[in-house]
């Protein structure tokens, strides 16, 4: 079980980034093309691994690698384009929900992965766990198709990431999988900043007032960096179907996070209800019972 509470661990550092993520887009007002651009770029810093057993991969391997990259970038900027139209917990519900969803779909076309009972009852019911924690329901218009479109190919494409990912990892040692698909996200961001309309934006934002947000965006990458390497490890060890859907930890933990910090920074603070309040508890049980199911032999 060694895999679950690296998992779990991932999830933790990725509510810490989602927290920092909100401040960004809603607050700083970053484009969704240039936090997509930093989250490629940041990419570099792999190269530290080299020392760690890297070895270059045969061409397929080393072209997968490179589309795995893509696919997490081109998914982070689909995400923040859901984001910005201004139904943050639709937008989060739709994403989460679906991420999952695709996972189990793809992995069980291309990697054959079939779930044992409990895991596939576990896998309902964290699915159900995020849709619950997330949707607000209450005073919300009807769904605009932007937000719907976006949040789907978000899900899609970090299905797609963790397929590829999960399938590499028969080519070769966690470290050279690791670096060669956060080289394919580089080399995705040296495409957007070559992009006259997106270099554009980007140099907008990077010369907007930046000590404050550049500290920010340097703890998000930092949490989020390291928790990419903990999915990414736990994706080695695990059905990654399984890994994706306790995701619904790391929606339960954003919720404590910007319950506790929202009393500090208005931005970050949910307003909820009595029947709300009790819809997050009961996702939070939710979780807890369906990790406790994963964890049956």
């Amino acid at each position: 079980m060694f895999w679950l509470y690296i998992t779990i661990a991932a999830y933790f550092l990725f509510a810490l980034a989602n927290i920092g993520d909100k401040l960004v887009v809603s607050k700083y007002k970053t484009e969704p093309i240039a936090y997509a651009f930093y989250v490629g770029f940041l990419g570099i810093t792999s190269v530290a691994l080299i020392p760690f057993g890297v070895v270059c991969l045969q061409l397929s391997a080393l072209i997968l690698s490179f589309l795995a990259g893509t696919a997490f970038v081109l998914a982070a900027y689909f995400m923040y384009q859901a984001l910005k139209q201004g139904e943050a917990s639709r937008a989060i519900t739709l994403l989460g929900s679906s991420s999952p969803i695709f996972t189990f779909l793809l992995a069980f076309l291309f990697l054959k992965e079939r779930l044992l009972t409990n895991q596939f009852i576990a896998f309902l019911i964290l699915v159900a766990a995020i849709i619950i924690i997330s949707w607000q329901g209450e005073g919300q218009k009807k769904i605009n198709k932007k937000l719907l479109g976006w949040a789907l190919l978000a899900g899609l494409f970090f299905s797609a990431n963790y397929i590829l990912t999960k399938y590499l990892y028969d080519f070769g040692n966690y470290f050279t999988i690791f670096f060669w698909t956060r080289m394919g996200g580089v080399i995705t961001a040296v495409i957007i900043i070559l992009l006259p309309q997106a270099r554009k934006l980007i140099i907008a934002d990077w010369r907007k007032p930046k000590k404050q947000k550049g500290l920010l965006v340097l703890a998000i990458q930092i949490a989020g960096g390291t928790g990419v390497m903990m999915q990414s490890y736990a994706l080695k060890l695990a059905s990654a179907t399984l890994v994706n859907a306790l995701q619904a930890i790391q929606y339960a933990l954003v919720f404590i996070f910007a319950s506790i910090l929202g009393r500090k920074d208005p931005s970050l603070k949910e307003t909820l209800n009595k029947k709300q309040l009790i819809q997050k508890i009961i996702a939070i049980m939710l979780v807890a019972f369906g990790l406790y199911l994963i964890t049956l032999k």
